[in-house]
């Protein structure tokens, strides 16, 4: 998925060799897409089935949104509407309806598709990161089908983000979350929170919104004209 991200940040738009490069990365990020289409998997074989054991049944729901958009963007270039309908549904809807917290809010780190308990110790955590791609996620998918559902889904996970994440003192984001919402650890960067998620999720959603509020003729489907 990340590649298939560097592509687009290194391409013209021109096809070419990173146009092919493109193609190969939305293909091998679909392969994860297991059971029907019902869960987007973390670890697969190479060619493509799902793996035994707890490792084969592993769920990352911020990395299947984080994909979702990528998916999404791949989607639009390509003018390829049933891409971009799967990626909305697949990457990003289901696995925000499995992964969502019904008791506390915000989205688990970890999932076992098969309900089962997960091997990782913060599994039921909630981490900066997932809800910030949540927010690009939901806001681009609803910028491209006008579907009102999705700008909910946005909606929820921004009012849970801003209320449980935001420093309002000191600014910036915590980055870890008991499963009640309670802040876990107050440090804002460390030797996996960067700088990253939380600029790239705001800058965009910004963008995308003021194309919302000022092109309204431009209508859903609409592809965002900056980069991530």
């Amino acid at each position: 998925m990340m590649l298939l991200c560097l592509a687009e940040q290194l391409g013209d738009g021109a096809g070419g060799p990173l146009a092919e490069l493109e193609g190969w990365c939305a293909q091998r990020l679909l392969r994860h897409l297991q059971r029907d289409g019902s869960a987007v998997l973390e670890n697969i074989s190479e060619d493509g089935k799902e793996l035994p054991g707890c490792l084969g049944r592993q769920q990352n729901p911020g990395h299947a949104l984080e994909a979702g958009w990528f998916l999404l963007r791949y989607a639009q270039r390509q003018g390829d509407l049933a891409l971009a309908a799967q990626a909305i549904e697949g990457f990003m809807v289901r696995p925000f309806r499995a992964g969502w917290d019904p008791e506390h809010g915000g989205l688990f780190a970890f999932q076992d598709v098969d309900g089962l308990c997960p091997t990782q110790l913060e599994w039921s955590m909630k981490l900066w990161w997932p809800h910030a791609e949540a927010m690009v996620a939901f806001l681009m998918a609803y910028a491209h089908s006008g579907e009102p559902a999705l700008l909910r889904l946005f909606h929820q996970v921004a009012e849970y983000a801003f209320e449980r994440f935001r420093d309002p003192e000191h600014g910036e984001w915590f980055g870890y979350l008991a499963q009640d919402g309670k802040v876990a650890l107050t440090i804002k960067g460390g030797p996996f929170k960067g700088c990253f998620h939380v600029p790239r999720a705001l800058y965009m959603c910004e963008e995308l919104l003021e194309k919302l509020l000022t092109e309204p003729e431009s209508g859903p489907g609409a592809p965002p004209s900056g980069r991530a």
